[in-house]
């Protein structure tokens, strides 16, 4: 009686410092975004060009310009930016990590659609590039959702108050099963808008969860900021 055939498997990690080529080659293997909500309404309202934040290889940024959304990139993953080069030649795409980010110049909008805002030494560098009036919009890891075990395909080893470990496993077309490490602080939607305002000077407008599920429910959700 012969085994069955088990996917391979690698582990990945998102490293700013250490980039991990393995990463940039997993994002790249997903298939484009068919979703842009929030993102494509924000953009399409906004003057642009729009500053985005973890542009990654475009999964979400290469449909945005299909929809007429001008855009400038930042990302501290040279693999990210190597591949979406490739797909975006025209696109102004920026090497660097959020929070040494100076780009002398200010946004109307200024788009962040992953986690990576978590820490507030990066949440005052893009406070920083924001136009007088602009607006701030990110995404962030739900805490009550993962505090409740999150979903298949997310496997939580550690979790407090304050942060969490978490494993997140992608099935690709080729058959390969790619796992991407995570560990990354934590920011409750209780006190959302305390640290907005204390880390960055910011003013909370408007957050949410995603469209298909109450706050408390959903797996991420948005923050949208001004200043002042």
């Amino acid at each position: 009686m012969t085994s069955p055939i088990r996917p391979s498997r690698s582990v990945v990690r998102d490293d700013p410092l250490r980039p991990d080529p393995g990463f940039a080659e997993l994002y790249a293997s997903l298939p484009d975004a068919t979703d842009l909500w929030p993102w494509k309404d924000l953009a399409l309202a906004a003057t642009p060009p729009v500053l985005y934040l973890g542009i990654g290889t475009g999964r979400l940024a290469v449909p945005l310009h299909e929809a007429g959304v001008t855009l400038v990139g930042v990302d501290s993953h040279p693999g990210m930016l190597e591949a979406l080069r490739r797909r975006l030649p025209d696109t102004e795409l920026i090497r660097s990590r959020i929070e040494d980010l100076n780009l002398g110049r200010q946004f109307d909008l200024i788009i962040v659609p992953s986690n990576i805002l978590c820490l507030v030494e990066r949440l005052r560098a893009a406070a920083n590039h924001l136009s007088v009036g602009g607006t701030l919009a990110f995404e962030l890891t739900n805490p009550y959702w993962l505090q409740a075990g999150a979903s298949h395909g997310v496997r939580v080893q550690s979790f407090d108050g304050n942060g969490a470990r978490f494993k997140i496993d992608y099935a690709l077309a080729d058959g390969r099963v790619v796992t991407q490490q995570a560990e990354i602080p934590l920011v409750w939607p209780d006190e959302v808008e305390n640290w907005l305002a204390t880390g960055a000077g910011l003013r909370l407008r408007r957050m949410f969860g995603r469209e298909d599920a109450e706050l408390a429910a959903s797996p991420s959700f948005y923050v949208v900021a001004a200043r002042g």
